[in-house]
């Protein structure tokens, strides 16, 4: 191994699924390349699956903003040349990081969600200072995006004069090869957040049942929403036909017994879920929400479309012979391969001149 090239992975904690799953599935695609590799959680987290060949480390913050100073110390120490982080309140703390460091490394920000959107309930004051903050670490980082969308999005809003790099997230799951029985009509897989609005999912459902009263939806995902999503099911007498699951380690099992997946989001950034999906054959519906569905989907070519909110047209989506909605073909996910995106990402890292 070549101790000369080396890279510092930040994530702020470890959860399932979105962009810090990303950043562990590329980091362990990576540690077959002659480069050291240091994974650091900001803070306290679930344990995650490593390559042995990766340095842990974990500072322990009990928020983002104290471990600038720890992050920097870090720099100094192990000298990098790479520095990469996920998700805009890290990226921000990472950038910050590095520019008090004595060490002066390449430092790469991904911005993997839509953050003009998720920010739009804070106060005033808190977008501001923190916009601002963005907006200054990316115009002086290299900033990268998994939708080619949201990449010209942020270049746009953020008056970035520089390239924004366009990297599709790489295909996560495994594909489960055993023909399950279908026991679920649909599946949805998300956090229990606004953000995904299982609300709109639920009450499209409700009115596809007046139809057929046999159709069964799983959910699984875990959050701030539950209790509420719970109190939904039992208020709308949905509770035989609903099956409300944490995350489980045998998850794709239920992906595996069900016909098609939703997804019902009101923004996303590239979502790796339908990707996963696609991977283990399910069709899938999803709405045009920005950004990424539609990139996936090819613009509706395959899958069926939906606007945010809509519940009327969502219920008559899932009315729909199943068979009938195209299923993105093998050739188009090989696009989106492990081994492919990997190699990107080394290329990007350490054969590119900034």
């Amino acid at each position: 191994m070549n101790i000369n090239k080396k890279i510092i992975f930040v994530i702020p904690k470890y959860k399932v699924g979105g962009a810090e799953n990303v950043m562990i599935t590329l980091a362990n695609e990576l540690s077959q390349y002659d480069i050291k590799i240091f994974f650091v959680i900001l803070s306290q987290s679930k344990k995650i699956k490593l390559n042995r060949k990766i340095n842990l480390i974990n500072l322990d913050s009990k928020r983002v903003i104290n471990s600038i100073f720890k992050l920097n110390k870090l720099i100094n120490t192990i000298k990098p040349e790479i520095c990469f982080s996920t998700i805009s309140h890290t990226n921000i703390a990472l950038f910050l990081a590095s520019k008090f460091s004595k060490h002066k490394c390449k430092i790469f920000l991904r911005e993997s969600n839509n953050i003009f959107e998720s920010i739009k309930n804070k106060n005033f004051l808190y977008k501001m200072i923190f916009m601002k903050l963005l907006r200054f670490s990316y115009q002086n980082s290299i900033l990268l995006s998994p939708s080619k969308h949201l990449s010209n999005e942020i270049k746009k809003k953020f008056y970035i004069k520089k390239k924004v790099f366009n990297l599709p997230n790489p295909i996560i799951l495994k594909k489960i090869t055993k023909n399950k029985k279908k026991i679920y009509d649909f599946i949805n897989i998300a956090s229990l957040t606004d953000q995904k609005d299982h609300f709109t999912l639920l009450k499209a459902f409700k009115i596809a049942l007046e139809t057929n009263k046999k159709l069964k939806l799983v959910i699984i995902g875990e959050g701030v929403l539950k209790l509420r999503i719970l109190e939904f099911i039992k208020e709308n007498k949905l509770k035989n036909n609903v099956l409300l699951l944490n995350y489980k380690k045998n998850f794709l099992e239920y992906v595996n017994k069900s016909k098609l997946f939703i997804l019902s989001s009101q923004y996303e950034g590239y979502p790796n879920v339908l990707l996963d999906a696609a991977n283990n054959l399910l069709p899938i519906i999803s709405t045009n929400c920005k950004y990424g569905p539609s990139e996936i989907l090819f613009n509706g070519k395959y899958g069926k479309l939906f606007e945010t909110g809509n519940y009327f047209k969502l219920s008559k989506l899932m009315l729909l012979n199943h068979k009938i909605i195209k299923k993105i073909p093998k050739k188009y996910l090989k696009m989106n391969d492990l081994k492919i995106i990997g190699k990107k990402y080394y290329d990007l890292f350490f054969n590119k001149n900034f």
